[in-house]
């Protein structure tokens, strides 16, 4: 999936916290907290500190880009 993809992630204010207090607390699953920080790092609305390719959020989190769209793609449905 390239950048001009069509299914971009907007969170919300609230989505964007609970994904924050997720990937932060370290009590969660390894599996969840990674699903937390795809989806903080694949946001493209205006609170995003910067948009990410999946590219670079599956070279930053060391897993396959893949995988980054299979997550992506599962939160849209």
């Amino acid at each position: 999936m390239g950048r001009g993809r069509r299914d971009k992630i907007l969170l919300s204010a609230e989505e964007r916290k609970r994904l924050e207090e997720v990937s932060r607390n370290g009590y969660s699953s390894a599996k969840k907290i990674i699903h937390a920080q795809i989806l903080l790092m694949s946001d493209e609305g205006e609170q995003a500190p910067k948009k990410w390719t999946d590219g670079e959020i599956a070279t930053a989190l060391n897993i396959h880009s893949n995988t980054v769209g299979r997550i992506r793609r599962r939160y849209l449905e």
